[in-house]
């Protein structure tokens, strides 16, 4: 029994020791440090994992609880938890390094060049007007937070190139045609994009001008007339002419009154002034205009001793002279006659002023212009030359669709040729492929069969050939280089090329805009299409827009101050009834020129002798001398002078 119990007691003394002997902790030994992601672009993180390694031969993850470092801090960081961020590109790889206790494991992080990872598209969601050009920017964000400049690398895209086209690279948009919704502008570069929406609309009106001289004011005369003129300035850069569509309103209608649909204002009331306004939606115009007690003294009418063909039209202009010594054209104002049944003379409004010679001639009628107790006279003889034939100039042409053309009628008279083009009525053989009215020629749709334009006066036929196509490029030309010195203006002509490779004038068809109005100014006004108003010194784009394709040219303007003008010729000597067309030419301090025949204002000292009209044009009413003047922003030219003879036999140039 005895030695059971001591084998008991050896058995579990032994149990005891082994018990003993298996209750002390695994100790650590090493730690991993492991990535899924050994390589990032600046800028990114990399998650690292920190496991630890017993001598037990189990594992424990030590993430959160070990020390993290970096062996460059300036390449990349790690914070508590492992995770690390690529800071700048090193060809050298980074430690990363856990550590808990005494033990540290590490592992390797190679940061790589930031990657692009959006584009933003600038300006957002535009609305541009119709016609204008717009540069877009594409700025790309990296994932090191850096942003660069990609519109030059960019590729470019429009979701509807046939409104708005773009420049890829570049990111030059061209509004071509008007957008119910917005369209979509995308710039893509290493396969990632950016967009943004570009609405085109109508262009915006800014503003509304009167030219009306000196102090915005306008002096006339008790019971003349004078007709304003309302220009809009919108924010595509462009001016155009809203005579017509503005509301007009005389504050003072004792003073004068105006038509509120055409813009002619009627001074009723001597010694008084009115504003003049011009509206059209919220925008409004205004000038001044004062109606003086100055009393007619002489009317000089003109043309005077010219000859016309029967069937054939002459415009007569009353120039009136006052009290005051100011002159004023009263064409509208005065009653006018004609002595001889020969030719008549119209009173009638929008042809007041126009002589016809309704008989065949050899007889001489005496056109009088009557105003205030006073009257002018002028001479006008019809022919005896008859029509024989119309030459209708050009013969044939090819125009685009939308597109005008100017058509020139010369009638070849028994004693010679003559300019008959503003008597003559012309007609479309077929208005589907182009309509006429009066001398302009619109193209309707493409055909291949040409419309025949007919120009018929008194049963006398000419003839032009019309063929309508597509054009296919548009180029603008300037002169001067493409300068212009501020406050004044160029002509611009923008040209079409044809699908045949013919080339057309479309200087009035076309749409002009600037990139900067601050700069300069596009007209699209009858009369002035295509002229570029200097408005202050700086670079602009200029655009003529036509049928989905555009022009561009570059306009720079100037700060040149104008140094002389002269006139030429100088001293011209012609006979009674022989019109004489003065020219205006502008020095500049940097020694540019530039042509002022159409901007400066045109004087004759001696309205008996001949009267000039704004375009430089002088119409002689008698004989003598008289001086011809020129000035622009208070600058006068030396003044020219106009000498008027009656020739060796007195004998009258017919037309």
């Amino acid at each position: 029994m005895k030695n059971v119990a001591l084998l008991f007691a050896l058995v579990l003394a032994g149990l005891l020791a082994a018990c003993s002997s298996g209750s002390s902790a695994p100790t650590l030994t090493s730690i991993t440090v492991s990535t899924q992601t050994p390589s990032v672009a600046a800028g990114l993180t990399s998650q690292f994992t920190a496991t630890g390694n017993y001598s037990n031969n189990t594992t424990q993850n030590l993430t959160a609880t070990a020390t993290w470092s970096s062996s460059s801090t300036s390449v990349a960081t790690v914070a508590a938890g492992g995770l690390a961020k690529g800071l700048v590109a090193n060809a050298n790889p980074v430690t990363i390094t856990a550590t808990v206790g005494t033990v540290s494991g590490a592992g390797s992080l190679t940061v790589t060049a930031a990657i692009l990872q959006s584009i933003a598209v600038t300006p957002a969601n535009d609305t541009v007007p119709l016609g204008t050009i717009t540069a877009f920017t594409a700025t790309g964000t990296y994932s090191d937070n850096s942003t660069q400049n990609l519109t030059s690398t960019a590729t470019w895209m429009s979701s509807s190139p046939t409104q708005a086209s773009i420049d890829s690279p570049g990111g030059v948009v061209t509004a071509l045609a008007l957008t119910n919704t917005a369209i979509t502008i995308t710039a893509t570069s290493v396969g990632v994009s950016g967009n943004t929406g570009l609405t085109v609309a109508n262009a915006t009106l800014t503003s509304i001008v009167i030219p009306s001289g000196p102090q915005n004011t306008v002096t006339i005369a008790n019971n003349t007339s004078y007709q304003f003129a309302a220009y809009g300035l919108y924010n595509d850069g462009s001016k155009r002419n809203l005579t017509t569509k503005v509301t007009w309103a005389s504050s003072n209608q004792a003073a004068a009154t105006i038509g509120p649909a055409n813009g002619r204002a009627q001074a009723v009331g001597a010694d008084q002034s009115t504003s003049i306004s011009a509206t059209l939606g919220s925008m409004t115009g205004m000038a001044t205009l004062a109606v003086s007690t100055a009393t007619i003294q002489s009317i000089a009418v003109g043309p005077s001793g010219v000859s016309i063909a029967p069937l054939t039209t002459q415009t007569f202009t009353a120039i009136g002279t006052f009290s005051d010594n100011s002159t004023q054209n009263i064409s509208q104002d005065v009653m006018w006659a004609s002595n001889n049944p020969v030719a008549t003379i119209s009173n009638t409004a929008g042809t007041k002023g126009v002589a016809t010679a309704v008989l065949p001639g050899g007889a001489t009628a005496t056109i009088s212009a009557a105003f205030g107790g006073t009257t002018g006279t002028a001479n006008l003889t019809v022919s005896t030359a008859t029509l024989n034939t119309i030459t209708v100039s050009p013969a044939t042409a090819t125009l685009a669709v939308n597109a005008n053309l100017a058509l020139q009628s010369t009638g070849n008279f028994s004693n010679g040729p003559q300019p008959i083009t503003s008597d003559v009525t012309c007609t479309s053989s077929d208005t589907t492929i182009a309509t006429v009215s009066g001398n302009i020629v619109t193209g309707e749709s493409i055909s291949a069969t040409p419309a025949t334009i007919t120009c018929s006066l008194g049963g006398v036929n000419g003839t032009a050939s019309i063929t309508v196509e597509g054009f296919t490029a548009i180029a603008i030309t300037a002169p001067n280089s493409g300068n212009v010195a501020e406050d004044t203006s160029i002509a611009l002509t923008a040209t079409g090329t044809l699908t045949d490779g013919t080339t057309q004038n479309i200087t009035s068809s076309v749409l002009w805009t600037s990139s900067n109005p601050s700069l300069a100014t596009m007209s699209n006004s009858l009369g002035s299409y295509g002229w570029a108003n200097g408005i202050a010194p700086g670079t602009v784009t200029v655009i003529a827009a036509f049928g989905g394709l555009v022009g561009v040219a570059s306009l720079n303007v100037t700060d040149a101050a104008l140094t002389s003008i002269t006139i030429a010729p100088a001293n011209p000597g012609v006979d009674l009834g022989v019109r004489q067309q003065f020219s205006a030419q502008g020095s500049f301090s940097d020694l540019s020129t530039e042509n002022l025949t159409q901007q400066v204002t045109w004087t004759s000292s001696d309205q008996a002798v001949a009267i000039i009209n704004s375009t430089g044009l002088a119409l002689t009413t008698g004989i003598g001398s008289t001086s011809i003047g020129a000035t622009l922003n208070e600058f006068t030219a030396t003044p020219a002078t106009l000498t008027v003879g009656c020739g060796a036999k007195c004998t009258m140039p017919e037309r």
